[in-house]
């Protein structure tokens, strides 16, 4: 065994709470904890165990986006500037780390033709015509559909919003549990993805409800026909990675939870 091998294995187990800060840096600038500074923490086991905060994580920062765009359409904004206005905050307190995902993934899954060419493009730091093309699509659907839902309904609004943030995250949780990471790249989805446990999504997925209930509660049968489509989205995507890469890596996880906010904030614009 390596030196830095027994290095790492006498570092310490994370605590729950450890595991609960992990899963707010990692999703957002804020940091509730200096355990980033701590040398004798095991951080790719904290990150593999935060990974049940994700949805809990993702529907606060949801209730926040939709706090801003209720409490700025109240004040008089206009609906569509107070969704962008939302939506640019809540970019600045996540450091837009689900649409970096989901332009780079756009980028490496519509410019590359080999398994290599898409590896490649999605190591480029660069952005290209199809992650631009991508990425202004899919903040121009969440901008629409905010701005539309806050002119109709605000209570429908908070729901929904609050309901596509921690599905979203959940999605992420449900392709780390049932995809391996892609062996020959190095990447922090080694850390998390293929290895989650079914009793963690389920812990994820009892986090997640809270924040999913007003939405079931307001109109069952939007919520039941976008969790379904969310459902048959994210086993395409899935398959759709496994043909072309054999895997999950990070970005390819983090456009995964952007994708399946998409489909519930379109769901809960349909009448």
């Amino acid at each position: 065994m390596s030196r830095s091998d027994q290095d790492t294995d006498l570092k310490r187990p994370p605590s729950l709470w450890e595991s609960f800060a992990t899963a707010v840096h990692f999703l957002t600038r804020i940091t509730v904890s200096k355990i980033a500074m701590d040398d004798s923490l095991d951080h790719a086991r904290a990150l593999n165990r935060s990974v049940v905060f994700f949805p809990l994580v993702g529907g606060v920062i949801g209730l926040a986006t939709a706090a801003l765009v209720c409490g700025l359409a109240w004040l008089g904004f206009p609906a569509l500037l107070a969704a962008l206005m939302a939506i640019g905050i809540e970019a600045y307190l996540t450091g837009a780390f689900h649409e970096d995902a989901f332009a780079d993934t756009c980028d490496a899954l519509g410019g590359g033709w080999t398994r290599e060419d898409v590896l490649k493009i999605m190591k480029d730091s660069r952005l290209g015509t199809y992650g631009t093309m991508g990425l202004l699509i899919g903040v121009s659907i969440r901008w629409m559909a905010i701005g539309t839902m806050v002119q109709e309904d605000w209570q429908w609004t908070l729901a929904a919003v609050v309901a596509a943030a921690a599905l979203g995250r959940f999605a992420i949780v449900t392709l780390m549990s049932t995809t391996a990471p892609i062996g020959d790249r190095d990447s922090q989805a080694k850390d998390v993805s293929g290895n989650q446990s079914g009793g963690r999504l389920l812990v994820a997925g009892l986090l997640m409800t809270p924040f999913c209930a007003p939405w079931f509660v307001l109109r069952p049968w939007h919520a039941v026909g976008a969790i379904v489509a969310a459902g048959i989205v994210l086993l395409w995507y899935r398959h759709k990675i496994l043909k072309r890469l054999g895997g999950t890596t990070g970005d390819l996880l983090g456009a995964s939870g952007f994708l399946i906010q998409l489909v519930i904030l379109i769901g809960a614009c349909l009448r």
